[in-house]
């Protein structure tokens, strides 16, 4: 269930509130756009794994996996003498992983990282790109993770900031937002502390991990750059079909919907250079130890 979408690209899913579902259909619409996300979220990757610096034989647990693709490239760092077990929520992506990830040495869970019984003190680095802000108590499940940990690993995750701070959800919904103000239209605007954005905030980590036994709790704001669909209508089209800006022309009119649209495609065409259409990150990469 990780790789939290945005309507920038498939990117982010449209969570709102409460623990997102994950049933069939819904896992399929994720993985029909599994190859342009993990293209979008590479730089994320980059930097989740520039912070783990994981080492050949190490025993790595990857939380959330969506389609598989850090589980795989946890395998290639510590490979051939170490381990990686990769775990999810949802069948279909543990099963559309398995099959993408060609590496029968890794083993993949089907079930909530949250309350599984993992073997306790047994994992050397827990990782996580975008799968942790889901959780319904954040601090009994970072403290599931902390005692499967052997004391001294350590926990590298990637978290989205908040909305405003996070220039690809902000950008692209104060765009709408302002042409909704431009047009009248009454609207509810997403909630900024929803579960997409949980633990947006440093203060915030270094409470739920201190709460759930981590230490040394260190955070650092990411703003590298991650492209959209290279034709700006495009990316428009994609930015009102999830994430926030889903939610907030839910139920407006078709009308309205299509002002938001070309607002969106002149923003990114203004925005548009050799490299594609960038919009700043705003990830957090959070790094903790298990005393």
């Amino acid at each position: 269930m990780g790789d939290g979408t945005s309507g920038v690209e498939s990117t982010v899913d449209p969570v709102t509130s409460g623990q997102p579902v994950w049933n069939e259909d819904r896992a399929a619409c994720w993985l029909a756009n599994a190859e342009a996300r993990e293209r979008q979220l590479q730089p994320v990757s980059d930097a989740l794994f520039e912070r783990a610096s994981l080492q050949p034989g190490e025993r790595v647990l990857d939380v959330g996996v969506g389609s598989g693709p850090t589980t795989g490239q946890a395998w290639e760092a510590v490979r051939p003498d170490g381990s990686v077990t990769g775990i999810d929520i949802a069948a279909p992506m543990i099963n559309a992983a398995r099959q993408r990830i060609a590496a029968p040495e890794i083993e993949w869970i089907v079930g909530d990282a949250a309350t599984y019984d993992f073997p306790p003190k047994t994992y050397d680095a827990v990782i996580s790109r975008f799968g942790v802000m889901f959780f319904a108590d954040p601090a009994a499940a970072f403290r599931n993770l902390c005692e499967a940990t052997r004391p001294g690993g350590r926990l590298i995750v990637t978290v989205w900031s908040s909305l405003y701070a996070t220039g690809v959800f902000g950008i692209p919904y104060t765009v709408a937002t302002t042409t909704l103000h431009r047009l009248g239209a009454k609207y509810q605007g997403f909630p900024t502390d929803g579960v997409l954005f949980s633990l947006g905030r440093p203060e915030t980590i270094r409470d739920v991990l201190s709460a759930a036994g981590w230490a040394d709790i260190e955070t650092a704001v990411d703003n590298r750059t991650l492209y959209l669909a290279p034709d700006p209508a495009a990316a428009a089209k994609m930015t009102t079909a999830a994430g926030p800006v889903q939610a907030l022309l839910e139920g407006q009119p078709e009308t309205v919907r299509a002002e938001v649209e070309v607002a969106l495609t002149a923003d990114y065409t203004h925005r548009q250079n050799e490299s594609g259409i960038g919009l700043p990150a705003g990830f957090i990469v959070v790094a903790a130890r298990r005393p």
